[in-house]
């Protein structure tokens, strides 16, 4: 009954979820409703991460959160909200390109160390294999010369070590 000033028996009546500080999640806050005891953002939006939720929801929207999570069986949830959230923030950063930008600048990355390795791995061959040739002098990796010096580590375990 609506309005009746009776309390609803305990059955009946809605349970809300708190945590242990006693407040909402951060969606339910963000949202503004009571948080129920089987809201499905409860484990995955601490009341201390408001942000997190507030992103997510800016460019996911709330139902479409919500419809996700609940087609997702429950072990897969965390994995996905990481994923909502990361998505989110990165969308935010750069509305454009939001995760790809961060993978192809990774990917930039990893191509010019590559490059770099295998320059590096290049001047290590042709001193290792000026070092083992008849000489007594070495060249160092730009090209001059020079002596050995006492107590170096030899050029042969160098290179087991860097292949």
């Amino acid at each position: 009954m609506i309005g009746s000033p009776f309390p609803m028996p305990s059955s009946t009546t809605t349970k809300t979820t708190t945590n242990a500080t006693g407040s909402p999640c951060a969606a339910c806050k963000f949202l503004r409703r009571k948080c129920q005891l089987d809201c499905v953002f409860a484990p995955y939006f601490p009341p201390d991460q408001p942000q997190k939720f507030a992103n997510v929801h800016k460019v996911f929207g709330a139902s479409n959160v919500t419809k996700l999570l609940n087609e997702l069986h429950p072990m897969q949830r965390e994995d996905a909200v990481n994923s909502l959230a990361y998505e989110a923030d990165m969308r935010l950063r750069d509305p454009v390109y939001g995760c790809v930008g961060v993978i192809s600048l990774l990917q930039h990355q990893l191509r010019q160390l590559q490059i770099d390795l295998s320059l590096a791995r290049s001047q290590l061959s042709k001193y290792h294999q000026s070092s083992s040739s008849s000489f007594t002098t070495t060249t160092n990796f730009f090209g001059g010369f020079r002596e050995p010096t006492a107590g170096a580590v030899p050029h042969e375990e160098l290179w087991s070590v860097i292949q």
